[in-house]
């Protein structure tokens, strides 16, 4: 399973336009998971966990089907420029490539952050998975 692959301009874009949060872009659904991996052109470290990432997405969606999404976000680096990473490290608040981000719609506080990692172990961050659907479950529930 491929990740849906989000260029770093069209999300800067779209929270330009609409004055939302890069969280409540990102995570909209409440009762979801949302695993995102903030990339960048030439990151080794990135390319090393895209195979990763993809085989975790393809046992994670044999286990839990659509309640959890993964997506990354892909920054461009233009002919050796680090403008656009340094405007994705304003809006994301990152510092480092390849960061793994578990993100949660709450029903009183919007899009929230649970986890945050740079390129954490795949044990690791499926385990972060798992408490993360337990909680979006209870999230969901509340809106019952």
């Amino acid at each position: 399973m491929k990740s849906d692959r989000i260029e770093f301009s069209r999300l800067e874009k779209e929270i330009s336009e609409t004055g939302k949060s890069h969280l409540d872009y990102l995570a909209p659904d409440i009762g979801k998971v949302y695993v995102v991996s903030i990339t960048r052109d030439g990151c080794p470290a990135c390319e090393k966990q895209k195979p990763k990432i993809q085989e975790l997405a393809k046992t994670t969606k044999e286990k839990h089907g659509d309640k959890v999404v993964f997506a990354r976000v892909h920054v461009k680096q233009h002919s050796g420029s680090q403008e656009e990473s340094l405007r994705s490290k304003d809006v994301l608040g990152h510092y480092f490539y390849p960061t793994n981000l578990i993100l949660l719609r709450t029903v009183d506080r919007g899009a929230i952050e649970f986890y945050r990692n740079v390129s954490p172990e795949m044990d690791e961050l499926r385990k972060n998975i798992e408490t993360a659907v337990e909680v979006a479950v209870m999230f969901e529930k509340e809106m019952t």
